[in-house]
């Protein structure tokens, strides 16, 4: 999942952070953000994002090459869920003036990919990543973007920049696992795979700790979407060593499951198939294996399982 968050505060700074350079650069517009920041403190408020647009076009009106204008007003834009082109139209503007806006181009990357445009999204993703290299939430979104294309290759990359950026972060790392898993490299997957169970076990971050398992992959097969997840200890009584659910409209009606159980490795069968749905569960005996078997013929047979039983 992308995590499509709007920056809020960038254009509060840029009075103070703007470097002095050889060429001639927009100068800030205080107006803008004394708008923006009363538009912020009442988001919630349409009268506030009414009367912030307005004062924001008349301060445009003014002085028409306010990066900082036309980005408070891609930002009020966002806010009243209305007008997403307006938004990005203002974003592109406030980058066009001041290419060193990166949260300008992130920002319209993340309303288009809110919109469905995912195309549109990564040219803003990228575009920003660009303008400020360290922009791991651009990196982020570009490789998820990607990955939502089918695109595995610019996913992978894109997502091997963002853990370039933010090493401990978990949720690129489990990217990467999925980026590798659709591109079938088995030496980067192993790698990958290695470092997501790495910061599990280390535990330095609570949340991560918590987890039970992890999406390892992710498909379509026919009308349903499928998630696939990889437990991180299968040592119990019963686990799902993998455990693919099948959603259909956003919603799980069901699961194919690799189990495995104290009974089964006694018996000296350790892995079986296992189908959830409706309620009930049932296991698919003529699937069983003595080691694990590769995840490739696991995908297989949870598109056959749909097939025959959802």
């Amino acid at each position: 999942m992308a995590r499509l968050v709007l920056v809020l505060v960038l254009v509060l700074g840029l009075a103070s952070s703007r470097a002095v350079a050889d060429v001639a650069l927009p100068l800030p517009t205080p107006e803008a953000l004394v708008i923006l920041e009363r538009a912020m403190e009442g988001e919630k408020n349409p009268k506030v994002l009414t009367k912030a647009l307005e004062d924001l076009d008349a301060l445009i009106q003014k002085n028409p090459k306010s990066s900082d204008a036309h980005y408070a007003r891609g930002w009020v834009l966002s806010r009243t869920g209305k007008n997403n082109n307006e938004s990005v139209a203002s974003y592109d503007k406030a980058f066009e003036l001041d290419a060193r806006l990166a949260d300008a181009a992130y920002n319209a990357g993340v309303v288009l990919g809110r919109t469905g445009d995912t195309k549109g999204a990564i040219t803003r993703f990228e575009r920003a990543l660009k303008a400020n290299p360290k922009h791991v939430d651009a990196a982020y979104n570009a490789g998820q973007s990607s990955y939502d294309l089918g695109d595995f290759v610019k996913a992978a990359a894109s997502w091997e920049t963002a853990a370039k950026l933010s090493p401990d972060d978990f949720q690129i790392a489990k990217k990467l696992v999925q980026a590798y898993v659709g591109l079938d490299k088995s030496d980067k997957l192993k790698k990958a795979r290695d470092r997501v169970f790495a910061m599990w076990r280390a535990g330095k971050d609570a949340d991560v700790k918590k987890l039970k398992s992890y999406v390892y992959d992710q498909f379509a097969a026919g009308k349903y979407h499928v998630l696939v997840y990889e437990a991180f200890d299968t040592s119990g009584d019963l686990a799902y060593v993998w455990q693919a659910k099948i959603a259909l409209k956003d919603k799980v009606i069901g699961s194919v499951n690799l189990e495995t159980s104290s009974v089964l490795r006694e018996n000296g069968v350790p892995y079986i198939l296992g189908v959830d749905k409706d309620g009930e569960h049932m296991t698919v005996a003529e699937h069983s294996w003595k080691k694990l078997p590769e995840y490739a013929a696991f995908k297989g047979l949870v598109k056959k399982m749909i097939e025959a039983k959802f």
